[in-house]
């Protein structure tokens, strides 16, 4: 009995066995679904850079960019804002934002291309451009160079049309400023957002720029950027050089030239420093006078040894870098290097120069400025060359502004910024900022540059008709620069509208 029910059991347990190993072979050749295995890679998102740098900044300024005063914050705005185009180190605007653009007298329109989205993925539209444009139409760093726009409305989602109230062959030169999202940039405390390459990320005891995971282009190694509380400029180079910081960018106005232990990279800036002529002075009412003191004087010496090889040589009125002057001929007395030979050759004319009379004159510069002062004394001893001799006046800030205005000098150093419009109004309008010691109801420059600046006749007559007048005397246009810790290991490029401008390019 017991032999027998071992044995039919046996037979059971066989057969069970043979029916699961069946099964499992059934089940051995069914496929994984491949959606299971390739779902959590289609909804992850890139991920932040690792990569990190500290950069300075300051609580007592605004970090929205349509209050921003000073330069520490300014130089942050790049990251964050993108505008509609930027000026490249040539000067010439490239699109950014924008997609092209058309211009007719009094008006530029300018498009906008599909997809482009904010870091909160809410698309760019005209209205935000719009908005934008009435923002920095008051700001402090925009307002001078939008003087000349009366309105900007979108006409469709994708188009913006900017009105002019006079004619501007330059005028797309200024759509630099940054395009926010609409109603986000109201007051100094709130931060705009933006479509740059970083976002704003504040938190309760810290503020930092991360990398925007929405814009478009390379991804940098750099995803996060520190913001260090700094509130003194003249330490930025200290904290650069002990490692606190990893980069800042300087102008120089102060007239010091920064010396960093790691790398640094000039800016072109749009900053002209000219010698004003007083025309009611002693024979300086004569354009062969003020041509021979130009002829005189070396714009290169000047750029190398005064500024320390922080400025550009210009014989022009508009920036030395500016493509549209490429290739263009120069007129006979523009010279970068002296020629004091031609210059005594005028002089000779009237029993002047070298083998004549010898003619005193005034020349007055801000002594707090060690660029200027130092330009103003190589200025007398060029112009000595050729029997004009100079005496240099160093006046303080008031002091200087007063006696310019009262026109109590002969010449007079000094810079200015210009608008990126290449505009020369501060010389050639009645009310510019330049315009001391110049007759313009006698000269008809103004008038010249007013159709070039229409497009009523071409930059080269312009040209032609200033090198003949000569009404003031350009010499260099000076440079910033962008200095960078040992931690960067690839090349910087640096514009002054985008100072980190190939940051998606750094090595670190």
């Amino acid at each position: 009995m017991n032999a027998f029910f071992s044995h039919k059991h046996n037979k059971a347990l066989f057969a069970l066995l043979a029916a699961l190993l069946l099964l499992a072979a059934g089940c051995a050749k069914t496929p994984v679904p491949a959606e299971d295995t390739t779902l959590p890679t289609q909804t992850t998102e890139p991920a932040i850079p690792a990569g990190s740098i500290t950069a300075p900044y300051t609580s007592l300024d605004s970090l929205n960019p349509f209050f921003t005063e000073t330069l520490m914050n300014f130089s942050l705005i790049s990251l964050v804002y993108d505008s509609l185009f930027y000026l490249d180190s040539g000067f010439t605007p490239q699109p950014l934002i924008a997609d092209g653009f058309t211009a007719a007298e009094l008006t530029l329109r300018v498009t906008l291309p599909d997809g482009l989205v904010f870091s909160d993925a809410t698309p760019v539209s005209a209205a935000d451009v719009a908005y934008s444009f009435t923002q920095a139409k008051e700001a402090p760093l925009y307002r001078e160079s939008l003087a000349n726009f009366v309105s900007c409305e979108a006409d469709s989602t994708r188009s913006a049309v900017f009105t002019l109230e006079s004619a501007d062959v330059n005028a797309v030169n200024l759509l630099t400023f940054p395009i926010v999202k609409q109603g986000t940039a109201g007051t100094k405390e709130s931060l705009p957002i933006g479509s740059g390459c970083y976002k704003y990320v504040k938190e309760e005891l810290r503020m930092y720029l991360e990398y925007n995971l929405r814009h478009v282009g390379g991804i940098p190694e750099v995803g996060t950027i520190r913001l260090r509380e700094t509130n003194e400029s003249d330490t930025l180079m200290h904290q650069l050089n002990t490692g606190t910081i990893d980069c800042f960018f300087t102008d120089m106005a102060d007239g010091n030239a920064k010396h960093s232990y790691a790398g640094a990279t000039d800016v072109y800036l749009n900053n002209l420093v000219f010698l004003g002529v007083n025309h009611s002075s002693a024979l300086l009412g004569n354009a062969d006078i003020r041509k021979a003191v130009s002829l005189a004087i070396s714009r290169v010496a000047l750029a190398e040894n005064a500024f320390v090889s922080h400025a550009r040589a210009a014989v022009f009125p508009f920036n030395s870098s500016w493509d549209q002057l490429s290739g263009m001929a120069e007129p006979a007395n523009a010279k970068y290097e002296a020629d004091p030979n031609a210059a005594d050759a005028i002089l000779d004319s009237m029993q002047l120069g070298s083998k004549g009379s010898p003619l005193y004159y005034t020349l007055i510069v801000e002594e707090s400025n060690n660029f200027l002062r130092e330009a103003a004394k190589q200025i007398a001893e060029q112009l000595a060359t050729v029997n004009i001799i100079v005496t240099l006046t160093e006046l303080s800030s008031d002091e200087f502004t007063a006696a310019v205005q009262a026109g109590e000098f002969d010449f007079y150093l000094s810079e200015i910024k210009l608008t990126k419009n290449m505009d020369l109004y501060p010389f050639l309008s009645p009310d510019g900022a330049a315009v001391w010691g110049l007759p313009l109801d006698e000269l008809n420059i103004n008038d010249i540059y007013a159709d070039y600046r229409s497009g009523n006749t071409e930059l080269s007559y312009f040209l032609e008709a200033f090198d003949a007048t000569m009404p003031f005397i350009p010499l260099v246009y000076r440079n910033g620069q962008f200095c960078y810790s040992r931690l960067v290991k690839s090349g910087v490029v640096a514009t002054e509208d985008r100072l980190f401008h190939n940051i998606a390019a750094w090595k670190m």
